[in-house]
């Protein structure tokens, strides 16, 4: 069945992004000749990222550094120097801890890293987190996100890949559950000021659930939107019912979330 779901999801990518698809199976049978190895290109990828997300403060730098590699060792004393000296907190956690989960994110997003190294690049970022938090008290959080997976469906796993991302990047995630009616997400919406749902199936049977949630969501009018995705769903499938948004992975679940956080309606971000 594992087999199954993995064939499935490879020709997805073949016929919805054609240019990822054959550069993965270029890079593979470079790989497979010897003529790069995947060490090689998770460093090159790795070091691109950081030109673009690391600060240029050396101090700062290598906060992000310790972060990126997982070590709580080195983000810790780094930190509370940082912190000691005088630096603002706030500024700590946004340009020196979150750059290292920010590069952690896409580069499992390019399928370079996994699920163990973000747990642990998280643990290391939460625990500089926490000094900025003795410092200066509670660092606020970027908005309050829901997650569910469809009725009817229990695979989990995206569910809870995507709520770990979202909250190494800033964000309070209510997880409801597996197999979640419509009802219960409506519930959770209202009593906890949530600002965005994240929903998922691995099932086309279910796939119902993530349109009668989103539509409910606006019958109500929350003002709350879904975003959809899982193995299941595409976004040809997303487009055709309102108050949905379609998010391939959980990064760009992220990218979805500032969008929504910065006032963006679901309208705007589809178009």
């Amino acid at each position: 069945m594992q087999m199954d779901i993995a064939m499935q999801l490879v020709e997805k990518m073949r016929v919805e992004d054609p240019v990822r698809f054959n550069k993965l199976v270029n890079e593979g049978m470079a790989i497979e000749l010897g003529i790069i190895s995947p060490a090689d290109k998770k460093a090159k990828s790795a070091e691109k990222l950081k030109e673009e997300f690391f600060p240029n403060d050396a101090e700062y730098r290598k906060v992000a550094q310790g972060v990126l590699d997982g070590k709580r060792a080195v983000v810790v004393p780094a930190v509370t120097a940082l912190v000691e000296s005088g630096k603002d907190p706030v500024d700590v956690v946004t340009n020196a801890l979150m750059p290292g989960i920010t590069v952690q994110c896409e580069m499992y997003d390019l399928g370079l890293s996994f699920v163990p190294e973000i747990l642990m690049s998280n643990d290391a970022m939460q625990a500089g987190i926490k000094i900025c938090q003795d410092k200066i008290g509670q660092v606020p959080s970027k908005g309050v996100i829901a997650s569910f997976v469809a009725q009817g469906d229990l695979h989990d796993i995206g569910k809870n890949i995507c709520a770990a991302i979202l909250r190494a990047n800033g964000y309070t995630v209510i997880d409801i559950g597996r197999d979640v009616p419509k009802e219960k997400v409506l519930e959770i919406v209202k009593e906890n000021n949530v600002k965005l749902v994240c929903g998922s199936t691995l099932m086309s049977t279910t796939k119902p659930g993530l349109v009668d949630t989103s539509l409910l969501l606006e019958l109500e009018k929350t003002g709350v939107s879904v975003a959809c995705g899982g193995a299941a769903v595409s976004k040809a499938f997303v487009d055709t019912f309102r108050n949905s948004l379609y998010t391939k992975s959980p990064l760009e679940t992220v990218h979805t979330a500032a969008k929504i956080m910065e006032g963006q309606t679901w309208e705007q971000i589809r178009s």
